[in-house]
């Protein structure tokens, strides 16, 4: 079973979490797909209708000339319902994805903690329980702590004049992501109000600050990179396919058509794989927030070695 309280530095903050999914990726995974992979898919269905019926307005347009353009309005007139439905049908299918994602990981820790059963029930179970102040916290946190990083944002972007704003920005910014999913963690975790969260999501940070920042960037980055990668592939194949093609630049009208048809069927696949891989990978994130959180916390309240005394008393008895 993976320690949760325990004092870490930075190589221990990156090393754990690795470590984490080598003894529970498997499961982790398996619960993470069969509770969040029916609303991904969903997800893909519906970019890939919205993809499909705006890029064959663009191609209707490209084979009517003049009229193109009013061709091109009055398809996406015509299928106006279905992409009103469909944007809010994305925008709650988003929400709810989201809110999984989000409360999944600290579910999947707090039953490590708890020492429970992980298996579907007690995690549906958590995320479930969390809903209501899942969104209570984000809403919240979109009148209080979103005008804190706005005024932060804006100050650094001020201070790249003077270019001590950048590496300010590599620093200040993983700050914040952490302080928000460390408050995120102690609101969820407990029974705490929302600024007593904030607050308590604050101190954590500042318990080992340095550490802390160093293993969010180093996290935030290997998931950019494989996303970026996993996106960057299909995509310029598909670009690629514009400049090996010499009559579609030489103005042949079927054989540009089949070029851009190609060229998004690729795009269409790397911004969906890209946003299945960004989902997904989210949790390598996540995670790690939960092990500074647990270890910030041991930090603090010597969790384990309680534990030890507490077993030590009920051994004695």
């Amino acid at each position: 079973m993976f320690q949760l309280y325990k004092k870490r530095g930075f190589n221990e903050l990156v090393g754990d979490t690795f470590d984490f999914f080598k003894i529970h990726g498997k499961n982790y995974f398996k619960n993470y797909f069969i509770i969040n992979g029916g609303f991904l898919l969903i997800l893909v269905v519906l970019l890939y209708f919205f993809t499909k019926i705006f890029f064959e307005s663009i191609f209707a347009s490209i084979n009517n000339g003049q009229n193109g353009e009013n061709l091109m309005l009055n398809n996406l007139t015509s299928n106006l319902p279905i992409l009103i439905i469909g944007g809010i049908s994305m925008f709650f299918l988003i929400v709810l994805i989201s809110i999984i994602n989000y409360t999944y990981p600290i579910g999947y820790l707090s039953l490590i903690e708890s020492k429970k059963e992980l298996n579907i029930k007690n995690l549906i179970g958590f995320i479930k329980s969390k809903i209501g102040k899942t969104i209570l916290f984000f809403l919240a946190s979109l009148i209080i702590f979103l005008p804190i990083f706005v005024i932060v944002l804006g100050l650094l972007f001020g201070l790249m004049f003077i270019l001590i704003g950048f590496p300010l920005m590599l620093l200040v910014l993983p700050a914040m992501v952490s302080w928000v999913s460390l408050s995120f963690y102690d609101y969820i975790s407990s029974d705490n109000g929302y600024l007593t969260s904030l607050i308590n999501g604050f101190k954590l940070l500042k318990e080992k600050i340095w550490p802390i920042i160093g293993s969010t960037v180093i996290m935030f980055v290997i998931v950019q990179i494989v996303v970026g990668v996993v996106y960057f592939v299909p995509y310029i194949i598909g670009m690629a396919s514009v400049f090996i093609n010499p009559e579609a630049l030489q103005g042949n009208q079927q054989q540009t058509i089949e070029t851009l048809s190609f060229m998004t069927i690729m795009m269409t696949i790397a911004m969906i794989v890209s946003i299945l891989f960004n989902y997904t990978l989210q949790n390598l994130i996540f995670i790690n927030q939960g092990i500074i959180y647990y270890s910030s916390k041991e930090e603090l309240e010597n969790n384990v070695i309680k534990n030890d005394i507490d077993l030590i008393g009920s051994e004695s008895e």
